[in-house]
């Protein structure tokens, strides 16, 4: 099969039992950011757990499990993943990649006791990177091929869709669902464009600049996410009558977010990074970035990690919201924060792969992106990622 592997996440947890206790030697984290010890989402109590580490790897949280997974071929990535409930979550990305071939798009769902794979008939598609679903009869999926596409799952067959007809100089890169409506997030000539799915047609409701990244919707309040034009993060806001602005956000240079959760819309939270650039000479390494919304402002949350980034972001309360992403202190080891409403605490998913010297990339035993999602009605998280890069990359699936 000459590069190509087929990867199961079982074959990945094994893998973590002959990587323990071996590894190579990671950069010493930077001392962590000092945090008010006046507790609040702005100001959080620091954790106990929240001194660094210079061993190459931290101890793995016991309550983080790889699950077995359905096979997915080749060089394969897992990107995003949902829940409805505990018999229905679904994850996405893409398999049968390489540095030559763009690859194919990559569905598995959960029906409770295992993951499986969904076969997608799109012709022309190459990755999938968003999932947002209501019910198990109501699923989107967005990707990228020679175009933009979406498609949608009503509990029996997929039914494709193109949002931008057949131009190839857009694509989709998230989807939100709530009460029966969908909003999409999108990238165009002209910039972020936010869609929204109504009267069986897509309809343009928002344009934004700069990129988008990401979508939620919850209670007829809809949030985009992503970079502005001048490298700052960028956070679009739509209401139930239709009404849609840019919303005024700390100036924070070289800022990008890639993920937005509602708890309420007094409740917001978004993650991403702040990467080194021309606008802030000072910033040598990517920071994570977190905002919170509380009703009136955006204002920044320090967390317990000085270097990485931030991928994904769930809540399955007020008082209990998870992070993911990487730490770039322990990168071969997927990241989870979490905040109980005082403070914030961090844990670690396993070591997948361990430093081999002469391994084909200097990121083949590095964790490369971070999904997460609870299950409503459920204290169960998903998470899903990918490991390695180029043709050495394979997709893993976590529950807590």
């Amino acid at each position: 099969m000459g590069n190509l592997r087929v990867i199961t996440v079982a074959v990945l947890g094994m893998s973590l039992i002959a990587a323990c206790g071996s590894g190579r030697a990671a950069p010493t984290l930077a001392p962590d950011r000092t945090v008010s010890p006046t507790p609040s989402p702005q100001n959080p109590v620091p954790s106990e757990s929240s001194a660094a580490s210079p061993a190459a790897t931290v101890a793995a949280s016991a309550a983080w499990a790889t699950a077995e997974g359905a096979r997915l071929s080749g060089n394969a990535a897992l990107l995003d993943v949902t829940a409805t409930g505990p018999r229905d979550a679904w994850a996405i990305g893409y398999q049968d990649s390489a540095e030559d071939r763009e690859g194919l798009p990559a569905v598995l769902r959960w029906d409770g006791s295992r993951w499986r794979e969904v076969k997608l008939p799109v012709v022309g598609a190459y990755h999938l990177e968003g999932v947002g679903a209501s019910g198990p009869d109501d699923v989107w999926v967005v990707g990228n091929g020679r175009s933009a596409f979406a498609a949608h799952w009503n509990g029996q067959s997929w039914t494709r869709q193109r949002p931008f007809g057949v131009t190839e100089d857009y694509r989709l890169d998230g989807v939100a669902t709530d009460g029966g409506k969908s909003w999409f997030a999108g990238n165009g000539p002209s910039g972020g464009v936010v869609l929204e799915w109504k009267e069986q047609e897509f309809h343009n409701v928002m344009n934004a600049g700069g990129t988008l990244n990401a979508i939620t919707a919850r209670e007829g309040d809809v949030w985009a996410v992503g970079v502005s034009e001048k490298r700052t993060p960028l956070v679009c806001h739509g209401t139930g009558d239709g009404t849609w602005d840019r919303t005024e956000i700390p100036e924070i240079p070289g800022g990008g977010l890639n993920r937005v959760w509602q708890i309420s819309p007094s409740d917001v939270w978004a993650v991403g990074e702040i990467t080194a650039g021309p606008d802030n000479p000072e910033v040598r390494y990517a920071q994570p970035l977190v905002l919170h919304w509380d009703g009136s402002r955006w204002t920044r949350v320090e967390v317990p990690v000085p270097r990485g980034t931030l991928h994904g972001i769930t809540a399955i309360g007020p008082g209990d919201l998870w992070v993911s992403g990487i730490d770039a202190g322990h990168a071969g080891q997927p990241l989870f924060l979490h905040f109980d409403g005082r403070r914030w605490s961090r844990e670690y998913g396993p070591l997948f792969r361990a430093y081999a010297e002469g391994q084909q990339y200097d990121e083949s035993d590095d964790v490369g992106r971070v999904g997460i999602a609870r299950v409503p009605g459920t204290g169960t998280l998903l998470a899903v990622g990918s490991i390695g890069s180029g043709d050495d990359e394979a997709g893993f699936l976590l529950r807590r």
